[in-house]
């Protein structure tokens, strides 16, 4: 028996298991591809696939409605690979263990890939609903996840809607209409390195951070573990004296990082009662925000490893104390919407360098240069060499749509509730997709999907139905 059986609407959810056998990380997105295609073609769909391994895939419109809108219909194939660290799942092979939990549906100690697989599978159903009289296209874009190279790198002419539907979103009730820009800036932080003998190995893991969508999420203060790293190995080092061996933390780099590990070595009799009491106060300090973080400490003899020099370590925990992360500047027009903000997400320590990843992102091209030159002062203290991405645009709020307006006015009397409207700090690809489709309207919409690339990541079921007949409904409602 199929996992999702019985679960309305049924061709949804019939897609969205289909889907989630088939291992789609970013920039492995070839085999989910050509399935797409060969479900267009066994439709008899228009089908278009791009050296990208974008797809398109395009139901003509029914007699006697060639004049009606055309509707695009839009989301992304990838998805975020997150697992718990007891997880032996292989995101290259293996298929997403879905897991039914009354209204919730979620994976096996992995991301869920609902963000944005149920796009996928509501534009599969939508497809192969004959109430649907309009052309119809389904356009679905690669790597949107880590750099939206799919919808950038799609060419002007392929679509011939004018109206296009995001299904991207997280939250039932809400049209999007805008969303912010992005960039990364990559770090190396040069370091030398000498041979420590005879001393005690301490590593210490901080695990079991709620982390989250660097966007979405980047205001609900939320710890980075990164930050509390360099917090702990500060503190301890005005308390004790050790040789500082290695770092890591964070694997996404949209993603706030929910894990950091460090390696010590110190020849102190008083560093494990040190490392013990600083934890501990270091957990009651983000106790509200972060009730589940956990420490870890592991104590080994050593023959012989190499260190970072002082001066180097002392260069990077300066770094990590001043570089800014979380929300930098709020929007002036809506007060509750972040306007910028950053993530520092990712941490290694390789041969001759500690490697950084920060994003950042914002609504205001201006306001991210200005976090672009707090950043640029810090590194340049410190010696860091850098280079920022080309990044993502912002998708700019539309004063006039005839498809927002439209949007508004079915769920008004679909639900007899008001739609709200919103600009969003994520990411989203209709800013992507302007830049070579101007002309089109776009708005964003999705059913309530939570905790987003984490392995704790759920569906709720009643509203992917209540989207989903929604999402029917304004599409008829606009011929």
């Amino acid at each position: 028996m199929r996992k999702l059986d019985g679960l309305k609407p049924e061709r949804v959810f019939y897609h969205f298991e289909e889907i989630s056998k088939i291992p789609r990380e970013s920039y492995n997105e070839k085999e989910i591809s050509d399935y797409l295609v060969e479900f267009g073609k066994k439709l008899n769909l228009e089908t278009y696939q791009d050296k990208f391994y974008n797809v398109i895939l395009r139901k003509k419109p029914a007699p006697g409605y060639e004049n009606a809108p055309s509707i695009i219909l839009q989301g992304h194939m990838d998805m975020v690979c997150e697992k718990e660290n007891d997880s032996n799942h292989n995101f290259k092979t293996d298929p997403i263990q879905l897991i039914v939990e009354g209204n919730i549906l979620k994976a096996n100690k992995t991301t869920l890939g609902g963000d944005n697989g149920i796009a996928l599978a509501m534009g599969m159903a939508l497809l192969e609903d004959d109430s649907i009289k309009c052309q119809v296209e389904l356009l679905v874009t690669t790597s949107e996840e880590v750099d939206l190279n799919g919808a950038l790198s799609l060419e002007p002419g392929l679509l011939q809607g004018d109206m296009l539907i995001n299904l991207d979103s997280e939250d039932e009730g809400v049209v999007t209409v805008g969303s912010a820009g992005g960039i990364e800036v990559d770090i190396t932080l040069p370091i030398s390195k000498y041979e420590v003998k005879d001393s005690t190995i301490y590593t210490i893991t901080l695990d079991k951070l709620q982390g989250g969508h660097s966007g979405t999420e980047i205001n609900q203060n939320r710890g980075n573990a990164n930050k509390i790293m360099g917090e702990l190995l500060s503190q301890l080092e005005k308390v004790d004296n050790f040789d500082f061996i290695e770092i890591s933390g964070g694997s996404k780099d949209n993603a706030i990082p929910r894990s950091a590990k460090s390696i010590i070595a110190s020849n102190s009799n008083t560093l494990e009662k040190n490392i013990l009491a600083i934890t501990k106060n270091i957990s009651d300090k983000y106790a509200t925000h972060e009730p589940n973080m956990d420490f870890q400490l592991e104590i080994a003899p050593i023959d012989k490893i190499s260190a970072i020099s002082q001066e180097d370590f002392h260069k990077y925990i300066k770094a990590i104390e001043k570089l800014p992360t979380g929300v930098n500047t709020w929007m002036k027009e809506y007060p509750e919407i972040v306007e910028s903000s950053d993530n520092l997400a990712i941490v290694n320590t390789l041969d001759r360098s500690i490697n950084i990843i920060i994003s950042l992102r914002s609504s205001e091209p201006l306001v991210l240069n200005q976090l672009k030159e707090k950043i640029t002062t810090v590194l340049d203290e410190v010696g860091a060499n850098f280079e920022f991405s080309a990044g993502y645009p912002e998708w700019r709020f539309r004063a006039e749509s005839k498809l927002r307006d439209k949007a508004l006015e079915v769920y008004k009397k679909l639900y007899n509730s008001e739609m709200k409207v919103e600009v969003i700090h994520a990411g989203l690809e209709c800013g992507a997709l302007s830049q070579n489709y101007p002309n089109i309207d776009f708005i964003s919409i999705g059913p309530n999907l939570r905790d987003v690339h984490t392995p704790g990541e759920y569906l709720e079921i009643d509203s992917t139905e209540r989207v989903y007949n929604y999402v029917l409904e304004l599409v008829k409602s606009m011929y």
